[in-house]
């Protein structure tokens, strides 16, 4: 496939664009015949054309006097930003000898005014186009930023210092407002340019994070150098921005002579300017006179005149003069000699941008120094391996290091030596580490860049950029349509992709690209080898986020729609179709493509985005759901069928991770859009949603009833379940569990039918509550609970959650106080990674009664006021009265009535039968306290027969074991153990022990305290 035909004409990029000015024209066109004025014109644009493209830039246009040019087109660097300063100050510079010959000749001078603007352009690819290049609000910001500078000034964008970096010196211009700019730009006058060092674009001011093995490697060298006087070669490969100069300089500082040169991908020096670089450091750093006069006389003779040598050549201006031989006999002896006093190390750093010649040098002169010293250390990306395939292979020493990413643990570390954030922006930080995957520079630019927006850092993308500009056209679409498909894909999706891609997939097959950029690290394979890898994946999420913002938006979307056809024939799920559908409609309606076709995109992706959002909470995949369902309530229209069930669910969500009052806004709202659309179902599930969050909307149990109804004829799984839970919460609460066991195994049965996980989990935890309150003996009742769990339980977190709770007051009911706990403790954190607010409630409430068994009240009194704080927050008002009486009850067992009296009149809160029961038998025992014994009597009896009611022994054991509180504080202690023996017998049934126990004691308590009561007056006086 040719270059032309590899994919669209055109591409979203980010470059830098360069617009300069001749000053003052008009005045030269008035003094110069036109025929000079021509010649004059000529020179300049010659002069102009020259300091561009040395530095890699294309000239776009001659406009009158101006020039426009653009770096990063056809082909990105990573140094764009810098390569278009440099070019910009040779323009200005460059003019001092056009100057010099035009007043000679015509006595004139010429003055440029330059401006210089970075960012992201729609650029035309196609070489056959009579188009402009490039388009977009950076190129008219550029032009302005040149109108606005004066005589022989340089004007910068923000985004061109961003990129450029530290190397960049410059000073405020001003906050411009510019014609056709809707914003004033921050504009920068450009003072100089240093060369961009890694000491000026890397901060090497942070401790040393990691590398420990490979520096104890290097460190191993070193000491193989002083011992064993050979020449050794070390290569150290890793990705851009791994660490590769940051673990050299480590090492460099065990150095005593060492020197470092670096390969540039451009520049107007010799072909070893980076190793005449090296050796000019070494000399300075031995003392050149000093190291030479320590030689033997005939060595020093020999290293001096290999010294003048190198001065005419090498060291002058980085060429072999007068031959290469020459030279590399000279560079030998001069290394060798420096060498007897101290191992010398020379690195070349950047070695994938090294020459032909100065590789084959470096080869050469390690032949040379075979007996010396000296090692010779290449730093570079894996790619030198690709121009030269055989580097230090059949070398006897030489080693190779390969780094990979820093761990999360080290770059967590790395990342907070880089940058201080606040405990509010923890986020912001856990998102650079998510990004960066263990590669320090982007994570150093990321975390730079974090307080400023999610985006990605200009200097990140023009390197990622320019790796990916760097393949083959065939392997660059490819990466591109696989982008689409996202950082995980199918092989077969891309293959398919691939095939019918407009204007032309790939004519090569995808395996074989594929190969190449697996080879390049860009694609990973999901098994162990390529061609058994069903699923691949990007090496890097910013590869692929690169690949993808490089197309253009019209090229995205038409790819999206295909995606979404491909996926949609394998059913491959409706979130997968949603989301492709849903970039697809974005795309156009960003481009302003607002017809039909687009609509349809918008609710297709709605309704697909909505149905998936329904089913990730059926699974109660919380975050997901709330995710897929903001979305699809984002692109349904009111009035749409996607719109009202978007918005119940996501209100049952928000309401789920402990937003209640968006959850219930949300709730009502879809009420509303569902009454006005005569939904019955929809209304019904929104309104018993409401129930449990505001009384308002009506009782809860009758709400349940008549959906329950409504639900059955429609044959609506979910919703039965949903109803049933309610109603068998309803029976709870009046204490009758027997009843509402029934009806917790039709919800059961209906959830399973449904595959709806939450209503089989709860309806799973209720029923555990019913073992543990209702009248089944606790061993039958935890032989229950397992059983459920082993039916259930399996492959379902929340179901253990729910379940697990309940189990564990059982076991604690059986003494196996070690056990309860560990069920609560797994509980809490498969709840917390389920991410249900109201485990934050229910599993304190839990404990606190696993507490209240093995007689630790300070701990039980911790746990309810947890537990209070999260009803509090979650706006779960209705366990409130609950908490607080529990509350009531422990300060009442330390005779602390006050806080029993405080709480509401039992009669005046109308409560239901078994809450009815709990509430008057406190109060009972602390009017009795108080000293009011007809009151006392009266609600101890309103307690028993709230009990008598219910079928939980658990309740009726309590009634009456605070009715015999009540009469033994009444002085009745014969009354108070017959109560207690009533609780006992409740008690017993049940298979409490911790109740048996402590109404066997109250009541042999009671009975002793009658019997003293009752015995006559004996030699030592009446008993008091």
């Amino acid at each position: 496939m040719a270059a032309a035909d590899s994919g669209p004409a055109e591409e979203r990029r980010v470059v830098t664009v360069v617009f300069c000015d001749l000053v003052g024209s008009t005045a030269l066109s008035g003094r110069l015949d036109p025929e000079t004025l021509r010649t004059v014109t000529l020179r300049y644009f010659a002069l102009m054309r020259a300091r561009i493209e040395e530095h890699g830039g294309t000239v776009e246009k001659f406009i009158g006097d101006a020039v426009m040019a653009v770096f990063g087109v056809p082909a990105r660097h990573e140094d764009d930003a810098h390569r278009a300063l440099a070019a910009a100050r040779g323009m200005v510079t460059g003019l001092d000898g056009l100057n010099a010959e035009l007043e000679q000749e015509h006595g004139v001078r010429l003055a440029v005014r330059i401006g210089v603007n970075t960012g992201e352009v729609v650029v035309n690819v196609d070489p056959a186009a009579r188009q402009a290049l490039v388009s977009g609000e950076v190129v008219n910001i550029g032009a302005r930023l040149e109108q606005h500078a004066g005589a022989g000034e340089i004007l910068i964008g923000p985004a061109t210092l961003h990129a450029a970096g530290p190397s960049a010196v410059t000073e405020p211009a001003g906050s411009l407002s510019l014609k056709g700019v809707g914003v004033p730009v921050a504009a920068r006058r450009l003072v100089t340019l240093h060369e961009d060092a890694p000491e000026r674009v890397r901060r090497f001011d942070t401790p040393f994070i990691g590398r420990e093995q490979e520096l104890a490697e290097l460190r191993l060298l070193l000491s193989k150098l002083v011992t064993d006087h050979h020449s050794h070669l070390v290569t150290v490969y890793g990705e851009a921005g791994l660490g590769k100069t940051r673990l050299l300089r480590e090492w460099l500082r065990d150095c005593p002579a060492y020197g470092e040169g670096r390969c540039r991908p451009y520049g107007e020096t010799g072909s070893l300017s980076p190793l005449a670089e090296a050796v000019r450091q070494i000399l300075a750093a031995v003392g050149e006179e000093a190291a030479l006069a320590a030689l033997p006389v005939h060595e020093r003779t020999e290293a001096e005149q290999a010294l003048r040598l190198l001065r005419t050549g090498l060291l002058a201006d980085g060429t072999p003069s007068p031959s290469v031989d020459d030279t590399l006999m000279a560079l030998a002896c001069l290394l060798d000699g420096l060498s007897r006093e101290r191992p010398v190390v020379v690195v070349l750093d950047d070695c994938h941008w090294a020459s032909a010649p100065l590789l084959d040098m470096a080869d050469r002169l390690l032949d040379e120094l075979e007996r010396s010293p000296v090692a010779l250390v290449c730093v570079a990306r894996p790619e030198l391996l690709e121009t030269h395939p055989g580097w230090g292979s059949g070398r006897m020493r030489s080693v190779s290091l390969l780094l990979t990413p820093l761990t999360r643990e080290e770059a967590a570390a790395l990342a907070g030596e880089l940058v201080e954030v606040a405990a509010h922006r923890q986020g912001v930080l856990e998102g650079a580490l998510d990004r960066a995957e263990g590669n320090p520079l982007y994570l150093e630019h990321l975390t730079a860049m974090a307080a400023e927006c999610d985006d990605l850092p200009l200097t990140v993308h023009a390197l990622l950029g320019a790796r990916i500009d760097a393949l083959p056209p065939e392997e660059r679409t490819l990466l591109q349509l696989a982008a689409v498909l996202g950082r995980e894909f199918r092989r077969a999706d891309l293959a398919e992709l691939a095939t019918g891609d407009e204007p032309a997939g790939p004519a090569e097959s995808p395996t074989g690209l594929l190969r190449g950029l697996v080879r390049r690290r860009l694609i990973e394979a999901g098994g162990r080898t390529l061609s058994t890898s069903s699923v691949l994946r990007f090496g890097s999420a910013l590869v692929q986020e690169t690949a993808y913002r490089g197309m253009a938006k019209k090229v995205r979307a038409r790819r999206h729609e295909h995606a979404a056809r491909i996926l949609a024939g394998q059913e491959a799920g409706d979130a997968a179709v949603g989301a492709h559908l849903a970039r697809a409609h974005r795309l156009l309606t960003e481009l302003g493509m607002r017809d039909d076709e687009t609509d349809a995109l918008r609710a297709r992706a709605a309704g697909l985005l909505t149905r998936a959002g329904a089913a990730a909470l059926a699974r109660s995949d919380l975050p997901w759901a709330d995710d897929l369902l903001t979305q699809g309530l984002a692109l349904a229209a009111p009035g749409e069928a996607a719109a009202g069930e978007a918005a119940r669910r996501l209100g049952e969500t928000k309401v789920a991770r402990g937003e209640p009052v968006r959850g219930r806004e949300l709730l009502a709202g879809a009420l509303d859009t569902a009454e006005r659309a005569g939904d019955r179902l929809g209304a019904a599930h929104a309104r018993l949603a409401l129930t449990a969050l505001d009384p308002r909307h009506g009782s809860a149990a009758d709400v349940a009833e008549a959906a329950l109804a409504l639900f059955t004829v429609a044959g609506d799984d979910q919703g039965i379940a949903r109803a049933c839970v309610r109603i068998a919460q309803d029976r709870q609460r009046r204490g009758r569990h027997a009843d509402a066991e029934s009806l917790l195994c039709q919800a059961l049965d209906h959830a399973g039918r449904a595959d709806a996980e939450p209503e089989r989990a709860l309806a799973l935890g209720a029923v555990g509550i019913s073992l543990w309150r209702g009248p089944t003996p606790v061993a039958r009742a935890v032989e229950r609970c397992e059983e459920l769990l082993t039916t259930h339980g399996a492959g379902r977190p929340t179901v253990r959650a729910t379940l697990g709770c309940p189990l564990a007051v059982l076991l604690a009911l059986q003494g196996r106080h070690d056990e309860a706990r560990e069920r609560l403790a797994e509980a809490a954190r498969l709840a917390d990674g389920l991410g249900y607010a109201e485990s934050a409630l229910f599993v304190p409430l839990f404990a606190a009664e696993v507490e209240a068994l093995t007689g630790t009240p300070g701990r039980r009194l911790a746990l309810l006021e947890e537990a209070a704080r999260a009803g509090r927050e979650l706006g779960a008002t209705g366990a409130l009265p609950g908490i607080a009486r529990e509350r009531a009850r422990i300060l009442l067992d330390r005779g602390e009535q006050a806080e029993a009296l405080a709480l509401p009149d039992p009669q005046e809160a109308g409560l239901p039968p078994a809450e009815s029961a709990d509430a008057y038998g406190l109060r009972a025992r602390a009017l009795a306290l108080a000293g009011e014994p007809a009151a006392a009597r009266a609600c101890a009896g309103r307690a028993t027969a709230a009990a008598g009611e219910t079928d939980s022994p658990v309740v009726r054991g309590t009634a009456a074991l605070d009715l015999a509180h009540t009469l033994r504080t009444l002085a009745l202690p014969a009354d108070a153990a017959r109560e207690a023996r009533t609780a006992l017998r409740h008690f017993a049934a049940k298979g409490h022990r911790l109740g048996v126990d402590r109404a066997s004691v109250f009541a042999d308590d009671s009975s002793a305290a009658a019997r003293s009561a009752d015995r006559p007056a004996g030699r030592e006086g009446r008993t008091v």
